[in-house]
């Protein structure tokens, strides 16, 4: 697969709209999910999809063969939703009201599992992270990202990711029990 997008890569740098339409529906649920689980949101998601491949178009001749092709698309979708979480951060950290978590409203909670109850408890709190702690967070314990593959996506060293994935799961954690889900 790696010659195939390597070979759809060389043949779209030199305008074939089909090859990197080849590569578009080859890697699109990965930037999807990757953006999905950032941004927790699907309708962003797909907004942060569509703009990662309008760069990847206008800057797929930029990209070094010699790298992994995932990893520089990890790269620019990671960025883009930094961009939109640091947004969203300011915004509500400016804003006068105050911020309301509510993870309760589940008019059936018997049809869900416990952990997948959790899990969208622990997503809801991961939303209130810095942005920075909460890419390291998803990318690490989501994505399952190793911690030098983190620290090249987001341009900071290897120390830098492991304090803020501390710093990350404290949060979690003592949101976590504050809202009582977890003694």
């Amino acid at each position: 697969m790696i010659d195939d997008t390597n070979a759809s890569i060389s043949k779209a740098i030199n305008g074939d709209v089909e090859a990197f339409r080849e590569i578009v529906e080859r890697h699109q649920q990965f930037v999807y999910r990757a953006a999905f689980r950032l941004l927790a949101n699907a309708e962003d998601a797909r907004d942060a999809t569509q703009e990662c491949f309008i760069r990847v178009w206008k800057n797929l001749h930029t990209f070094d063969a010699s790298k992994r092709f995932t990893t520089w698309l990890y790269k620019i979708i990671v960025n883009l939703c930094y961009d939109d979480l640091r947004r969203a951060y300011r915004k509500r950290k400016s804003s006068l009201e105050p911020n309301h978590l509510s993870l309760t409203g589940h008019d059936d909670i018997e049809e869900e599992t416990i952990n997948s109850d959790l899990a969208h408890k622990i997503r809801m709190v991961s939303k209130q992270l810095k942005p920075q702690q909460r890419m390291v967070f998803v990318l690490r314990d989501l994505e399952d990202l190793d911690l030098k593959e983190i620290a090249h996506i987001l341009n900071i060293s290897t120390g830098a990711v492991k304090s803020n994935l501390c710093y990350a799961r404290r949060n979690i954690r003592e949101k976590m029990q504050k809202l009582g889900y977890i003694s």
